[in-house]
């Protein structure tokens, strides 16, 4: 089970580096001041959260109907690619408040980029694709604890491990 969690992370990390290296990634501007949820926010959370339910979904059933994914990376990244697709075009669906529209648009891509990867081959290991999103940067802290709160009465972000899983954990 625990395998299962680093292609997940790793796709969910990935997506924090911003345009992942290949162009330059999102610059902060000032920390926005804690402002109250809004309808917006629970949309944008809850249209993310539900794609991400839907990637889980999808990735638990294709490798428990074959275990042995896990054990042959071109036939995990094969089986993963049209999942990394789907997931992609759920994730452009959500429409991000203002403060995180930079960072949003640069999950899409690297999602976008890791789908095409996989399909090509050209990813080796699910260890390579958590490696490429150290030093991250993130949305202001102000903005991913609004969004944890827009979360917390949303089902489908507490299944999917709710915006952690996006931005770890705020402290909030």
């Amino acid at each position: 089970m625990r395998l299962l969690w680093l292609p997940v992370l790793a796709v969910l990390l990935v997506g924090c580096t911003g345009a992942g290296g290949m162009a330059k990634a999102p610059t902060p501007g000032p920390t926005p001041t804690r402002g109250a949820v809004s309808e917006v926010d629970r949309a944008y959370i809850g249209s993310v959260c539900n794609a991400f339910s839907r990637y889980l979904s999808s990735f638990n059933s294709a490798t428990q109907r074959d275990p042995s994914l896990f054990s042959d990376q071109a036939r995990l990244l094969k089986t993963a690619a049209p999942i990394l697709d789907s997931f992609a075009k759920d994730l452009d669906k959500a429409k991000p408040p203002k403060d995180m529209a930079n960072f949003h648009d640069a999950l899409v891509e690297r999602v976008k980029t890791i789908a095409t990867k996989a399909k090509g081959g050209m990813v080796v290991t699910p260890e390579e694709l958590a490696g490429i999103s150290k030093g991250a940067p993130l949305p202001p802290g102000t903005v991913r604890d609004r969004l944890a709160e827009a979360a917390a009465n949303i089902p489908q972000c507490a299944q999917s491990g709710g915006t952690d899983a996006l931005f770890g954990d705020t402290g909030q």
